[in-house]
């Protein structure tokens, strides 16, 4: 497999204040692997045997944020492919690092270009705990048709059936309204046929700031406070949650504690 070309823009170290601000971060649009640390070239199909693919909607699509999450150790393959039907939208909470999160939501006729990272059994685990599976998100499963998988021409084409379930992550808490009862989606993620207006992180941190500053005069200082005091974390997303816009998204919620990734292998 061939390194990919700007290891530094997809790989860079990050400071605090830019894991809020420059989230869902810089993603490559086709094929990869995160290997040992490395951006290569997706060009074994024989890589996503064993592997459950997981839809990545926010900063799972990013190599820095799959190596924050598992490590310089780990071996990642990615795929292309298009999320149809729904847009990738601002979600009702604040993370604890001080980015306004994200999630897929419904949207007629909108598709959106992301990627399924291929995971296996221990680092679903992980996935699972990163996402605060239960408390922030539902584990899902999308029904059959919602994507597209793209081809691979590095690893011969079509390397993933039309039929392969395709796994994910949907806010519990709703999503952000930003007015009228309607989301915003993210302006770092284009989509087609786009039907909502778009937020920056910036754009959407002042929002949730100017919903809930619980006294804090500035947006930064507000982000800031998030990320220091727990509690005050807790009651912002609460009061967001109390806001939301909710949807029926085109998926089934899985029992994570009673699923057993062997039956989707």
């Amino acid at each position: 497999m061939n390194q990919l070309a700007d290891q530094h823009r997809y790989l860079a170290d990050q400071s605090d204040d830019q894991r809020a601000s420059d989230y869902p971060y810089a993603a490559p649009e086709g094929a990869f692997v995160l290997d040992h640390g490395r951006l290569l070239q997706l060009s074994d199909a024989s890589l996503l045997e064993g592997r459950v693919a997981v839809l990545s909607v926010g900063s799972n699509r990013a190599p820095v944020q799959l190596r924050r999450k598992f490590g310089d150790q780990a071996l990642v393959p990615v795929t292309p492919l298009i999320l149809h039907d729904c847009d990738v939208v601002h979600a009702a909470a604040i993370s604890y690092y001080g980015a306004v999160s994200c999630t897929a939501f419904p949207s007629r006729g909108t598709d959106v270009m992301l990627n399924a990272a291929w995971l296996d059994p221990e680092q679903l685990q992980i996935m699972h705990r990163t996402e605060a599976l239960g408390v922030a998100y539902d584990y899902v499963r999308l029904f059959t048709g919602v994507v597209t998988h793209l081809p691979v021409l590095e690893a011969g084409g079509e390397i993933v059936a039309p039929t392969q379930p395709v796994f994910g992550y949907a806010a519990r808490r709703g999503v952000l309204d930003v007015g009228g009862g309607y989301p915003a989606g993210l302006d770092r993620i284009p989509a087609r046929n786009r039907r909502f207006q778009t937020f920056s992180q910036a754009s959407a941190a002042a929002l949730v700031h100017t919903l809930t500053s619980g006294g804090e005069p500035t947006v930064d200082g507000f982000v800031a406070r998030v990320v220091e005091d727990r509690d005050f974390r807790r009651q912002v997303n609460d009061d967001l949650q109390s806001r939301a816009v909710h949807g029926e998204g085109p998926w089934k919620i899985q029992d994570a504690a009673s699923v057993d990734i062997q039956d989707f292998l």
